[in-house]
Protein backbone atom coordinates (compact mmCIF):
# COMPACT_ATOMS: atom_id res chain seq x y z
CA UNK A 1 0.00 0.00 0.00
CA UNK A 2 1.59 3.13 -0.64
CA UNK A 3 1.72 5.64 2.25
CA UNK A 4 2.06 8.94 0.75
CA UNK A 5 -1.11 10.53 0.80
CA UNK A 6 -1.90 9.45 4.23
CA UNK A 7 -2.38 5.94 3.43
CA UNK A 8 -5.17 6.33 1.08
CA UNK A 9 -3.43 5.93 -2.33
CA UNK A 10 -3.95 2.64 -3.59
CA UNK A 11 -1.16 0.49 -5.19
CA UNK A 12 -0.59 0.85 -8.76
CA UNK A 13 -0.89 -3.02 -10.63
CA UNK A 14 0.05 -3.57 -13.99
CA UNK A 15 -0.97 -7.18 -14.04
CA UNK A 16 -4.65 -7.24 -14.94
CA UNK A 17 -4.87 -10.51 -13.91
CA UNK A 18 -3.01 -11.07 -10.93
CA UNK A 19 -3.85 -13.92 -8.30
CA UNK A 20 -4.62 -13.36 -4.77
CA UNK A 21 -3.47 -16.59 -2.82
CA UNK A 22 -7.05 -17.29 -1.65
CA UNK A 23 -8.08 -18.03 -4.94
CA UNK A 24 -6.97 -21.19 -6.75
CA UNK A 25 -9.82 -20.72 -9.81
CA UNK A 26 -11.65 -18.38 -11.62
CA UNK A 27 -11.26 -14.80 -13.52
CA UNK A 28 -10.20 -11.72 -11.18
CA UNK A 29 -13.25 -10.17 -12.69
CA UNK A 30 -16.62 -10.87 -11.29
CA UNK A 31 -19.87 -10.58 -12.87
CA UNK A 32 -22.55 -9.44 -10.62
CA UNK A 33 -25.70 -10.44 -11.18
CA UNK A 34 -28.34 -8.23 -8.70
CA UNK A 35 -28.97 -6.66 -12.02
CA UNK A 36 -29.51 -9.66 -14.09
CA UNK A 37 -32.29 -10.89 -11.11
CA UNK A 38 -34.47 -7.77 -11.58
CA UNK A 39 -34.00 -5.64 -8.59
CA UNK A 40 -33.15 -2.87 -10.66
CA UNK A 41 -35.92 -3.40 -13.13
CA UNK A 42 -37.78 -5.57 -15.59
CA UNK A 43 -35.39 -7.72 -17.03
CA UNK A 44 -35.45 -10.57 -20.11
CA UNK A 45 -34.80 -13.88 -18.65
CA UNK A 46 -33.23 -14.65 -21.84
CA UNK A 47 -31.63 -11.82 -22.14
CA UNK A 48 -29.62 -12.47 -18.29
CA UNK A 49 -28.89 -15.74 -19.21
CA UNK A 50 -27.11 -14.56 -22.69
CA UNK A 51 -25.53 -11.96 -20.70
CA UNK A 52 -23.82 -14.97 -18.34
CA UNK A 53 -23.18 -16.93 -21.72
CA UNK A 54 -21.09 -14.30 -23.20
CA UNK A 55 -19.15 -13.35 -19.93
CA UNK A 56 -18.16 -17.11 -19.43
CA UNK A 57 -17.37 -17.06 -23.04
CA UNK A 58 -15.40 -14.16 -23.04
CA UNK A 59 -13.02 -15.64 -19.58
CA UNK A 60 -14.71 -14.28 -17.19
CA UNK A 61 -14.68 -17.11 -14.60
CA UNK A 62 -16.35 -15.95 -11.43
CA UNK A 63 -19.91 -15.00 -10.52
CA UNK A 64 -21.55 -13.80 -7.85
CA UNK A 65 -25.55 -13.94 -6.63
CA UNK A 66 -27.25 -13.97 -3.71
CA UNK A 67 -31.18 -15.40 -3.00
CA UNK A 68 -31.78 -11.28 -2.22
CA UNK A 69 -31.30 -10.61 -6.10
CA UNK A 70 -34.82 -12.17 -7.57
CA UNK A 71 -34.62 -14.22 -9.77
CA UNK A 72 -30.83 -14.67 -10.45
CA UNK A 73 -29.44 -18.02 -8.95
CA UNK A 74 -32.58 -19.21 -10.97
CA UNK A 75 -30.43 -17.41 -14.27
CA UNK A 76 -27.62 -18.44 -13.02
CA UNK A 77 -28.32 -21.94 -12.95
CA UNK A 78 -30.01 -22.03 -16.16
CA UNK A 79 -26.81 -20.89 -18.17
CA UNK A 80 -24.12 -23.15 -16.15
CA UNK A 81 -26.73 -25.90 -17.27
CA UNK A 82 -25.99 -24.50 -21.05
CA UNK A 83 -22.44 -23.72 -20.50
CA UNK A 84 -20.08 -26.35 -21.31
CA UNK A 85 -16.84 -25.26 -20.41
CA UNK A 86 -14.79 -25.15 -17.14
CA UNK A 87 -17.51 -23.90 -14.52
CA UNK A 88 -16.70 -20.57 -13.09
CA UNK A 89 -16.07 -19.57 -9.35
CA UNK A 90 -19.45 -19.62 -7.85
CA UNK A 91 -20.22 -17.60 -4.67
CA UNK A 92 -23.73 -17.01 -2.91
CA UNK A 93 -24.68 -15.11 -0.07
CA UNK A 94 -26.86 -16.09 3.01
CA UNK A 95 -28.60 -14.26 5.72
CA UNK A 96 -30.41 -11.67 3.24
CA UNK A 97 -33.69 -13.60 2.04
CA UNK A 98 -35.42 -13.43 -1.37
CA UNK A 99 -36.39 -10.09 -2.60
CA UNK A 100 -37.84 -8.52 -6.04
CA UNK A 101 -36.74 -5.15 -5.55
CA UNK A 102 -33.34 -3.50 -4.50
CA UNK A 103 -34.91 -1.59 -1.82
CA UNK A 104 -36.81 -4.43 0.33
CA UNK A 105 -34.18 -6.18 2.88
CA UNK A 106 -35.49 -8.94 4.92
CA UNK A 107 -32.80 -10.83 6.97
CA UNK A 108 -33.06 -13.93 9.16
CA UNK A 109 -29.89 -15.19 10.65
CA UNK A 110 -31.33 -17.95 12.36
CA UNK A 111 -29.48 -21.50 11.89
CA UNK A 112 -32.70 -23.42 10.37
CA UNK A 113 -33.04 -20.13 7.85
CA UNK A 114 -29.59 -20.04 6.94
CA UNK A 115 -29.63 -23.86 6.15
CA UNK A 116 -33.22 -23.28 4.19
CA UNK A 117 -31.43 -20.99 2.49
CA UNK A 118 -28.20 -22.08 1.29
CA UNK A 119 -29.87 -25.63 0.25
CA UNK A 120 -32.30 -23.69 -1.77
CA UNK A 121 -29.37 -21.91 -3.41
CA UNK A 122 -27.49 -25.08 -4.57
CA UNK A 123 -31.14 -26.39 -6.01
CA UNK A 124 -31.38 -23.34 -8.19
CA UNK A 125 -27.54 -23.35 -9.33
CA UNK A 126 -27.89 -26.73 -9.69
CA UNK A 127 -24.91 -27.51 -7.81
CA UNK A 128 -23.97 -29.24 -4.59
CA UNK A 129 -20.91 -26.91 -3.44
CA UNK A 130 -20.21 -23.16 -3.89
CA UNK A 131 -17.03 -21.64 -3.70
CA UNK A 132 -17.40 -19.43 -1.13
CA UNK A 133 -20.72 -18.00 1.17
CA UNK A 134 -20.83 -14.34 1.66
CA UNK A 135 -22.93 -13.98 5.04
CA UNK A 136 -25.12 -10.84 4.06
CA UNK A 137 -25.40 -7.62 5.22
CA UNK A 138 -23.26 -7.50 8.03
CA UNK A 139 -24.52 -4.50 9.42
CA UNK A 140 -27.68 -6.24 10.20
CA UNK A 141 -26.46 -9.02 12.16
CA UNK A 142 -26.91 -9.68 15.70
CA UNK A 143 -23.98 -9.24 17.29
CA UNK A 144 -24.97 -10.83 20.19
CA UNK A 145 -25.59 -14.28 18.18
CA UNK A 146 -22.17 -14.26 16.08
CA UNK A 147 -20.92 -17.28 17.64
CA UNK A 148 -24.22 -19.13 16.57
CA UNK A 149 -23.64 -17.49 12.99
CA UNK A 150 -20.29 -18.84 12.85
CA UNK A 151 -20.52 -22.43 14.06
CA UNK A 152 -23.89 -22.30 11.49
CA UNK A 153 -21.66 -21.24 8.91
CA UNK A 154 -18.76 -23.39 9.50
CA UNK A 155 -21.25 -26.48 9.22
CA UNK A 156 -21.96 -25.46 5.80
CA UNK A 157 -18.02 -25.76 5.28
CA UNK A 158 -17.92 -29.18 7.06
CA UNK A 159 -20.90 -30.69 5.04
CA UNK A 160 -19.14 -29.52 1.76
CA UNK A 161 -21.66 -27.17 0.80
CA UNK A 162 -19.15 -24.29 0.51
CA UNK A 163 -15.14 -24.23 0.20
CA UNK A 164 -14.68 -20.78 1.40
CA UNK A 165 -16.69 -18.32 3.93
CA UNK A 166 -16.55 -14.43 3.20
CA UNK A 167 -18.68 -11.35 4.62
CA UNK A 168 -21.19 -10.03 1.91
CA UNK A 169 -21.39 -6.05 2.63
CA UNK A 170 -19.18 -3.40 4.39
CA UNK A 171 -18.45 -4.20 7.89
CA UNK A 172 -19.42 -1.97 10.93
CA UNK A 173 -17.08 -0.99 13.50
CA UNK A 174 -18.36 -3.67 15.90
CA UNK A 175 -18.45 -6.56 13.04
CA UNK A 176 -14.66 -6.00 11.97
CA UNK A 177 -13.18 -7.63 14.75
CA UNK A 178 -15.06 -10.73 13.96
CA UNK A 179 -13.12 -10.61 10.36
CA UNK A 180 -10.61 -12.82 10.81
CA UNK A 181 -8.96 -15.41 8.63
CA UNK A 182 -10.08 -18.30 10.99
CA UNK A 183 -13.74 -17.10 10.69
CA UNK A 184 -13.96 -15.49 7.07
CA UNK A 185 -11.36 -15.27 4.13
CA UNK A 186 -13.13 -12.61 1.84
CA UNK A 187 -15.23 -9.39 2.25
CA UNK A 188 -16.89 -8.30 -0.70
CA UNK A 189 -17.46 -4.61 -0.12
CA UNK A 190 -18.85 -2.52 -1.93
CA UNK A 191 -18.79 1.52 -2.75
CA UNK A 192 -15.61 1.90 -1.16
CA UNK A 193 -13.10 1.13 -3.45
CA UNK A 194 -13.66 2.79 -6.83
CA UNK A 195 -12.57 6.21 -9.00
CA UNK A 196 -14.56 8.07 -6.67
CA UNK A 197 -14.92 6.66 -2.93
CA UNK A 198 -11.07 5.37 -1.73
CA UNK A 199 -12.37 5.18 1.96
CA UNK A 200 -11.82 1.53 2.03
CA UNK A 201 -7.68 2.61 2.85
CA UNK A 202 -9.10 3.91 6.26
CA UNK A 203 -9.87 1.32 7.99
CA UNK A 204 -10.99 -1.90 6.21
CA UNK A 205 -8.28 -2.34 3.87
CA UNK A 206 -5.43 -2.30 6.50
CA UNK A 207 -7.29 -4.36 8.86
CA UNK A 208 -8.16 -6.90 6.07
CA UNK A 209 -4.77 -6.95 5.00
CA UNK A 210 -3.17 -7.82 8.45
CA UNK A 211 -5.58 -10.94 8.54
CA UNK A 212 -4.78 -12.33 4.95
CA UNK A 213 -8.32 -11.65 3.88
CA UNK A 214 -8.72 -11.19 0.46
CA UNK A 215 -11.35 -8.16 -1.04
CA UNK A 216 -13.73 -7.81 -3.71
CA UNK A 217 -14.48 -4.39 -4.94
CA UNK A 218 -18.46 -4.73 -5.91
CA UNK A 219 -20.25 -2.13 -7.36
CA UNK A 220 -17.45 -0.82 -9.67
CA UNK A 221 -19.30 1.76 -10.86
CA UNK A 222 -20.57 3.41 -7.46
CA UNK A 223 -24.27 2.51 -8.43
CA UNK A 224 -24.38 4.19 -11.71
CA UNK A 225 -22.76 7.34 -10.46
CA UNK A 226 -19.71 6.38 -12.83
CA UNK A 227 -21.60 5.00 -15.64
CA UNK A 228 -25.42 5.53 -17.01
CA UNK A 229 -26.74 7.88 -13.92
CA UNK A 230 -23.81 10.61 -14.26
CA UNK A 231 -25.40 13.24 -15.83
CA UNK A 232 -28.86 12.26 -13.50
CA UNK A 233 -27.20 12.28 -10.67
CA UNK A 234 -25.21 15.36 -10.86
CA UNK A 235 -28.04 17.05 -11.65
CA UNK A 236 -30.09 16.38 -8.49
CA UNK A 237 -27.56 14.43 -5.79
CA UNK A 238 -28.82 11.86 -4.00
CA UNK A 239 -27.17 12.54 -0.89
CA UNK A 240 -27.87 9.11 0.52
CA UNK A 241 -24.96 6.85 2.68
CA UNK A 242 -24.75 5.17 -0.92
CA UNK A 243 -24.08 8.45 -2.76
CA UNK A 244 -22.88 11.60 -1.34
CA UNK A 245 -22.71 14.83 -2.36
CA UNK A 246 -18.85 14.08 -2.02
CA UNK A 247 -19.40 11.04 -4.10
CA UNK A 248 -20.71 13.60 -7.10
CA UNK A 249 -18.46 15.97 -6.66
CA UNK A 250 -15.36 13.78 -7.01
CA UNK A 251 -16.99 11.77 -9.79
CA UNK A 252 -17.54 15.19 -12.10
CA UNK A 253 -13.43 15.84 -11.38
CA UNK A 254 -12.84 12.34 -12.29
CA UNK A 255 -15.28 12.56 -15.75
CA UNK A 256 -13.01 15.94 -16.05
CA UNK A 257 -10.41 13.92 -16.41
CA UNK A 258 -11.97 11.29 -18.91
CA UNK A 259 -13.16 13.67 -21.26
CA UNK A 260 -9.67 15.42 -21.89
CA UNK A 261 -8.69 11.91 -22.52
CA UNK A 262 -11.20 11.10 -24.93
CA UNK A 263 -12.46 7.89 -22.43
CA UNK A 264 -15.98 7.32 -21.68
CA UNK A 265 -16.22 7.65 -17.53
CA UNK A 266 -17.83 4.46 -17.05
CA UNK A 267 -14.35 2.94 -18.80
CA UNK A 268 -11.94 5.31 -17.03
CA UNK A 269 -13.67 4.47 -14.02
CA UNK A 270 -13.64 0.60 -14.55
CA UNK A 271 -10.01 0.58 -16.14
CA UNK A 272 -8.83 2.21 -12.82
CA UNK A 273 -10.37 -0.59 -10.59
CA UNK A 274 -8.83 -3.26 -12.60
CA UNK A 275 -5.88 -1.14 -11.62
CA UNK A 276 -5.96 -1.13 -8.03
CA UNK A 277 -3.49 -4.13 -6.40
CA UNK A 278 -5.95 -4.08 -3.40
CA UNK A 279 -8.73 -5.18 -5.45
CA UNK A 280 -8.46 -8.78 -5.24
CA UNK A 281 -11.15 -8.97 -7.57
CA UNK A 282 -13.44 -6.43 -9.11
CA UNK A 283 -17.53 -7.11 -9.06
CA UNK A 284 -19.04 -5.79 -12.35
CA UNK A 285 -23.20 -5.46 -12.48
CA UNK A 286 -24.27 -5.42 -16.17
CA UNK A 287 -27.57 -5.30 -17.18
CA UNK A 288 -27.94 -6.26 -20.78
CA UNK A 289 -25.64 -7.49 -23.63
CA UNK A 290 -24.37 -4.17 -24.73
CA UNK A 291 -23.58 -3.28 -21.15
CA UNK A 292 -21.56 -6.48 -20.56
CA UNK A 293 -19.91 -5.93 -23.83
CA UNK A 294 -19.00 -2.57 -22.88
CA UNK A 295 -17.58 -4.29 -19.85
CA UNK A 296 -15.45 -6.59 -21.60
CA UNK A 297 -13.83 -4.46 -24.11
CA UNK A 298 -12.63 -2.19 -21.13
CA UNK A 299 -11.06 -5.47 -19.33
CA UNK A 300 -9.16 -6.78 -22.48
CA UNK A 301 -8.11 -2.80 -22.85
CA UNK A 302 -6.38 -3.48 -19.29
CA UNK A 303 -5.02 -1.48 -16.63
CA UNK A 304 -4.64 2.59 -17.19
CA UNK A 305 -1.50 3.48 -18.04
CA UNK A 306 0.84 4.83 -14.86
CA UNK A 307 0.11 8.73 -15.37
CA UNK A 308 -3.53 8.17 -15.87
CA UNK A 309 -3.65 5.78 -12.50
CA UNK A 310 -1.95 8.69 -10.66
CA UNK A 311 -3.67 11.56 -12.48
CA UNK A 312 -7.28 10.23 -11.12
CA UNK A 313 -6.03 9.46 -7.87
CA UNK A 314 -4.48 12.64 -7.32
CA UNK A 315 -8.35 14.10 -8.14
CA UNK A 316 -9.69 12.02 -5.94
CA UNK A 317 -7.46 12.83 -2.92
CA UNK A 318 -7.35 16.23 -3.42
CA UNK A 319 -11.20 16.42 -3.87
CA UNK A 320 -11.41 14.26 -0.41
CA UNK A 321 -9.28 16.22 1.50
Amino acid sequence: MNTSTSLIAPTYQPDLNHRHPAFQKGSRLVYGTSGLGGVWGNVDPEESIACLLYAFEQGIGSVDTSPSYSRAEEFLGKALQRWRGERPFLSTKVGRLPAEKADECYVDYSPESMRRSVLTSLEKLGVDQVDLLFLHEPHLVPLDRMEEILDTLRSFQAEGYTRMLGVGGNPTDGFRPFVTQENFQVVSGFLKLDACNLSAFQQDLPHFQKHGIAYYAASALHMALLGNRFEAYVAEPPNTAWITTDDVATAQAVNAIAQQHNLPLASLAQRYLFSIKEADRIVMGARTISQIEATIRDWQAGVLPRDLFDAVTAAIVQQRS
